[in-house]
């Protein structure tokens, strides 16, 4: 299949497992968890899913797991990283002491994930670029890519996942895979009925 009309290839990926993704006592920043050794495995195998394809960008949240999440993926595709707090997940607030709740709307946060997708298409074309966010957000922004009004209409987003969004010229925008967690069967195996 030929994808001649497509100017922008956008993956948008969770960030690997984290701490505040199991079960523990909690002795950890519940606000910025880093990754399980579990999930430093998954950015590992998200790495190498990467390799050989040319990625422009990495664009990350500034949140630790998505960090750790995204710098392997860069580094294999020699791409520049780049943080950006719109990618922050929703409910999170940055300030000068660090992460903190604070309530975000519905409207806010899409708002937030338009004011990303714009940029994006105003800094790129003709290229790939990824971005690693959180669970909520990238629903903001799966919704926002693909043209998609209704807040209800929700994706499944498994840590690690990719979704791989192409931008055509004069014709709607087109998902080409979502939730792809292909490359973790090697270290989760078939996890098919999660979907």
């Amino acid at each position: 299949m030929r994808n001649d009309d497509v100017f922008l290839q956008l993956y948008l990926i969770r960030h690997a497992e984290s701490m505040g993704n199991i079960e523990t006592d909690e002795s950890f920043d519940v606000m910025n968890p880093p990754l399980t050794l579990h999930g430093l495995m998954q950015a590992s195998r998200l790495a190498e899913r990467f390799k050989g394809i040319k990625i422009e960008k990495v664009y990350t949240s500034p949140l630790e797991r998505a960090i750790s999440t995204a710098l392997p993926v860069s580094e294999n595709c020699s791409a520049e990283f780049v943080f950006d707090t719109d990618l922050v997940e929703k409910d999170v607030c940055i300030s000068m002491k660090g992460f903190s709740l604070s309530y975000e709307s519905d409207e806010l946060c899409k708002q937030r994930a338009k004011k990303f997708i714009n940029h994006i298409l105003k800094m790129h074309t003709d290229c790939a670029v990824a971005v690693v966010a959180h669970g909520e957000i990238l629903q903001y922004l799966i919704r926002e890519a693909l043209g998609i009004s209704d807040s209800d209409v929700k994706f499944c987003v498994y840590n690690t996942s990719v979704t791989k969004i192409n931008f055509r010229k004069d014709k709607a925008n087109k998902a080409a895979f979502i939730n792809d967690i292909s490359h973790l069967i090697s270290l989760d195996g078939d996890k098919t009925e999660w979907m």
